[in-house]
């Protein structure tokens, strides 16, 4: 089963990632972990730039944030934090500045937290985790204001806000994407079989009326937010599983990125 053979996988990758958290003791501030690579070698002018000859600035950095793999962050719309979810089963918010803990809620959900985000307004946070629930909780004290158990019939895998911050979109491993409303998490719509295979990310269009997804299946299809039909498909849009899709902020390309190491552009 290609589902259960990708947790396997993060589960492995989980148990590194818990090995190394181990080996470090405190937050710092990040000049020194400037990643400053080896001087490439002399290059015709002519050709491109080699990626690794770039400098990556850290500017903060949280070490033992959580207890277990973190698998999604995000910032808030102001941009003055940071919402993290983890294998830990916890929710945590954070300063930006510094990476101090504002809050946080453990054992927000029953199993993995898969995906966190925030509305538009800043004022929630929506999670959706491998116990098939979906929660949304109040941004400041992370207490739980809404929740959907059984909203799929599988794995949780991405959950976004539209933009005007009143629907909910979902993906998961049962191949359904479903809307929702963002109050009391009422299913507005569904579309069953939307990939034929494990549906990995899905994000909304700026202007509200589309969401794209990306599945395990190598196919990005795009939706109407509403009825959820299918405006348009791209198969074999990559040679390995899709696993992150969002739309520009104009809404006129949509970014890819695959396990199979590219990133692609679509128009």
């Amino acid at each position: 089963n290609v589902c259960v053979g990708a947790i396997a996988a993060r589960a492995l990758q989980g148990a590194r990632a818990r090995s190394a958290a181990r080996r470090a003791q405190r937050v710092r501030r990040c000049d020194r972990c400037t990643r400053t690579p080896h001087r490439p070698r002399t290059r015709n002018p002519s050709s491109p730039p080699r990626m690794n000859a770039m400098l990556i600035n850290c500017v903060a950095e949280k070490t033992i944030a959580h207890s277990d793999t973190i698998r999604s962050v995000a910032f808030s719309p102001d941009g003055t934090k940071i919402v993290s979810g983890s294998d830990d089963k916890t929710i945590k918010v954070w300063d930006l500045a510094k990476l101090e803990l504002l809050s946080e809620k453990t054992n927000a959900h029953s199993s993995v937290i898969t995906s966190v985000a925030f509305s538009p307004d800043g004022t929630k946070i929506v999670s959706g985790s491998y116990d098939e629930t979906i929660k949304v909780w109040d941004s400041g004290k992370l207490e739980m204001l809404s929740e959907k158990t059984n909203a799929h019939s599988g794995i949780i895998m991405s959950v976004a806000f539209s933009p005007d911050g009143t629907k909910i979109v979902s993906g998961s491993y049962d191949k359904t994407i479903k809307v929702w409303d963002s109050d009391k998490l009422e299913l507005l719509s569904e579309k069953t079989n939307a990939h034929s295979k494990c549906i990995n990310s899905v994000a909304f269009s700026p202007d509200g009326t589309k969401i794209v997804s990306g599945s395990w299946d190598k196919t990005i299809k795009v939706w109407d937010s509403v009825k959820l039909e299918l405006l348009s498909e791209k198969t074999n849009a990559h040679s390995n599983w899709i696993m992150s899709v969002a739309f520009s902020p104009d809404g006129t390309k949509i970014v890819s990125g695959s396990y199979d190491g590219t990133i692609k552009v679509w128009d």
